[in-house]
Order: C-alpha cells, then structure tokens, then sequence
C-alpha cells in the first residue's frame, strides 16, 4: 500500500518551480483550489507569475491580488462577466498595482455595453505600464485617451471591438513606435489609418466597415491580411519593401456590387502585387476576376492559394494564373454544395451534370491561352476538398497538358472524390505533359493522414 500511494503522488514530489510553471497553465480560479489538495499545494498557486481571471465579479480582482506571493506578475487577463458602478475603480486600482509589478503581457476584455456605463481605460494608467508592457490585448473596453502616452516597449498590439474617444486611437498608435504587431478587428468607428511603425511585420484588419483611408509606411512589414467589406476604402498608400504573405477577404455585402465596392478592391488589392504568397479567399467568382484584372504586375507572387472556388470561377483560373509569370506553387479550395444524403450523392458527379456545369466544361475545353507559368515555373499543384465533378476534371488536365516542368499533384478528399478519382487515374495521367509528375492524394483533409502515391 505504501508503495501505491508513493507511486500515485508523483507529481508532488516535482519541485516547486516545476509545479508553479504547470498551473500557470490554468486560469487562475483554477489553480486557486489546488490549495485543498495538501500541506505541499497550500500555498504554490499564491506564486505563479500569471494571474488569469475569466468572467469574473470585480470583488475578485484584488483579492486574488492581495494574495499573491511572487515577486513578480508577468501576465495580467481579466475578462470580466458585468459591469457594475465599483467595477470602474476595481479595474483602475488593479491595474495600477499591475504597472507596479513588472507585468510584460495584459489582457483585458469587459463587456461590449461598458462604454454605456462610462466603464473606461484611461490613457493615464495606460502611460503607467511604460518601464514594462510588451503586449496589450483590448476587448471590448471604453478608451480615453485624450493626451499622447508613451509604450516603447510595444511588441504586439490587439485592440478589438474597441471604442474610443476623439483622437485616443492615433494616441495609442503613436505612443507604440516599436510595435511588431498590429491587430484592429471590429472597431466600427476607425476611419483613418495613418502611422509610420518600421519596426512593424505584421497588420491584420478585420472588419473595420468604416475604414475610408490607409496611409501607412511599413517597410519591414512581412504578412498583411484583410478580411472584411471594401466599400467604404477611398485612398489606399502602403509604403513596404519586401512583402512576404498577404491575405485577402474581401467578404461582406459583396451581392450589392457598385463602383466603391470595385474601387475599394483595386485599392486594396495593389500591395498583393509585392507579396510572394498571395492568400484570397473566393466567395463570389466576379470579384475575384475583377481583382486580377487590373493590370498589375505580380512579378514576386511564387505561391498563390485560392479558397472557396466555386464551379463558376474555374473557367476564370487559367486567365488568373496567366498574369503571375513566376508562379511555382499553387493551392485551390475547392467548393460545391454536394447533395444532403448519401443516396443522392452516391452517382451526383460523375453519371449527371446540369446545362451550366455542361457549358463550363466546354468553356475549359476552348480555352487556348498561354499560360506561361505553367511552361515555366509552376512545379506544385494542390487541390484540396477535390470531389471529382466532370468541370474539376477537365480543370485539372487543362493545368496537367500545359505543365511541362509540373512535379507533384496533390489532391485531399472531400465526399469520395478520391475513390471516384482512381477509377478515372488514366485519364490524368495520360494527358499529363510531364511523364514524370507524381500524382499524390489524402484520404480527409481535416484529419492528419498519410499521404499516398499512385
């Protein structure tokens, strides 16, 4: 029996560092009611360097404070569950013995009708977290910042769902000069962007619908991506050197297409032409061609992913493709609504077809464009969520016809579109201008499996 217990209690005989950094892993609640375990474990969460409060009262705030043993506080999260009259002076008085503890990373979310009990972040704590703050992370607050405050410490920067007053965001904006990486998501109220960071690699705007004007100067910048509505983009400026990976959305309101929508998308879409991994996300295939077609010259492009390709867009690739000369790999997602049983589904895709699947099938039949990265540079091909319609076949022997230097052509499962592709292997690999391609596949794309060779 002794021999047992020793054996079940291993875990209390780590050190007490080793303990300390595993329930720093817990929110804090959590890592609180260790203490009724054992004499060992009373005391060990009173000195883990994380304080993680979530959906708490504000009653809680300072008293997990007033318990802390550790010297030092490095990560400060409070979400809270509601608002009430004390909470205002709760959050200030916590985060004033925070500035005071060397915290490097704070988090801080309230709820998103704070702003209407006059719940604020004021820009005077905010300066008080100068000497130490390498992350700020704002949900959900209220911010007044009516005078400019100074975070040279900055590296990474997330303000989301974030009101503000009158000139408070270009005070944050400014009062970070060294930030590394910048978030804005939801902040309805932001119009303007204007700063110059050349410490920044990373910008991602996420539905900002009010966003009018982007001037920014960000020459180290490496990964932008925008997801949201265009129609309110006037003037687009981005100052940047050696852009790495851009992603593009453009969702939202795109059925009500007008002249702003195409113009946002113009805007937007000429800093893809510097990036060498170029990410868009297809959800309707107008726009999408649209955006190509606009005279750019994507001479850095090496990679380019499309998602969500409906059935529409693939006789639109081919003219896509052609535009990006250097082009060596490429990833499509495909996209079909299948029928919603399995009986229906059993011979949907190969033994049927409707007139206007017919007709793009004869549309990328015609098609006779030169493709010059094709010939030239494309070596990869990866098809994912392949479900092996008669259009999705004759898409992919236009690309294996044309694609003398192709390498590898990988395809992912989606509804047995594997299992229907075996059975019709020799139609690719006939019309394959490569004899030497390799032809890859995946049983399921959304769980790690083996990949296959023909």
């Amino acid at each position: 029996m002794e021999e047992n217990s020793n054996q079940s209690d291993l875990i209390s005989r780590l050190s007490d560092s080793i303990l300390i950094h595993i329930l720093s892993f817990l929110p804090s609640n959590l890592s609180g009611r260790t203490c009724i375990l054992s004499r060992r474990w009373r005391h060990l969460w009173e000195y883990v360097p994380e304080l993680k409060l979530y959906e708490c009262a504000d009653a809680h705030i300072f008293s997990f404070l007033t318990h802390r043993k550790s010297s030092k506080l490095k990560t400060f999260h409070v979400s809270m569950r509601h608002s009430c009259p004390s909470t205002q002076y709760a959050i200030d008085r916590a985060l004033c013995y925070c500035s005071t503890q060397g915290v490097e990373e704070l988090y801080l979310s309230i709820p998103s009708d704070s702003y209407r009990n006059n719940l604020r972040l004021r820009g005077k704590t905010l300066s008080c977290w100068g000497t130490s703050l390498r992350v700020l992370q704002l949900h959900s607050c209220f911010v007044s910042c009516p005078n400019r405050i100074n975070l040279p410490k900055i590296e990474v920067l997330c303000l989301s769902n974030v009101w503000m007053e009158c000139g408070a965001f270009h005070n944050i904006i400014t009062g970070c000069p060294f930030v590394e990486s910048f978030e804005i998501s939801y902040c309805a109220q932001v119009s303007l962007l204007r700063f110059d960071l050349p410490n920044l690699k990373r910008l991602v705007l996420n539905w900002c619908n009010n966003l009018e004007h982007i001037h920014v100067s960000v020459p180290n910048l490496k990964y932008f991506k925008h997801h949201g509505p265009v129609q309110s983009l006037k003037t687009f400026q981005m100052e940047v050197e050696n852009l790495k990976e851009a992603q593009y959305t453009l969702c939202g309101y795109y059925w009500e297409r007008n002249k702003s929508h195409v113009q946002g998308s113009q805007h937007l879409f000429q800093a893809a032409a510097q990036a060498e991994h170029l990410e868009v996300d297809c959800y309707g295939a107008q726009d999408t061609f649209d955006i190509f077609n606009m005279n750019l010259t994507y001479t850095n492009v090496k990679c380019l992913t499309l998602k969500v390709v409906t059935l529409e867009l693939l006789p639109e690739i081919p003219a896509i493709i052609g535009q990006l000369h250097g082009l060596k790999n490429l990833e499509l997602s495909l996209y079909f609504d299948p029928p919603c049983t399995p009986e229906l589904r059993k011979n949907h895709y190969l033994t049927s077809g409707t007139p206007e699947e017919n007709e793009l099938c004869m549309q990328l039949k015609d098609t006779k464009s030169r493709i010059d990265c094709l010939r030239y540079s494309l070596g990869r091909i990866d098809i994912q969520h392949f479900e092996a319609r008669k259009t999705q076949i004759e898409f992919i022997k236009l690309l294996l016809q044309n694609a003398p230097v192709l390498d590898v052509i990988c395809f992912t499962d989606s509804y047995g579109g594997i299992a229907r592709l075996l059975k019709s292997r020799q139609i690719f690999t006939s019309c394959a201008a490569n004899k030497n391609t390799k032809f890859l596949y995946q049983n399921n794309f959304y769980r790690h499996s083996n990949v296959h060779s023909w």
